[in-house]
């Protein structure tokens, strides 16, 4: 792992956070159990407890060790 890399586990918490921080400026009055909520019915989550948000990520690690 490269020193500027940040540790694997925490791509998706970022992507997870950087989604419902969205949510909540898009929407002020939502509180965070809110926008948790509403995150779970999203797209992303949808990628993301599917797997694919995983898979697509090795394959560009992958891509990248090549």
């Amino acid at each position: 792992m490269k020193s500027n890399d940040k540790p694997y586990i925490l791509h998706v918490a970022e992507k997870i956070y950087v989604e419902i921080s969205k949510i909540k400026n898009k929407s002020n009055s939502f509180s965070n159990t809110d926008a948790i909520d509403a995150f779970i019915g999203s797209e992303t989550y949808k990628e993301i407890s599917s797997g694919k948000f995983h898979d697509e990520w090795f394959k560009q690690l992958e891509n990248e060790n090549k």
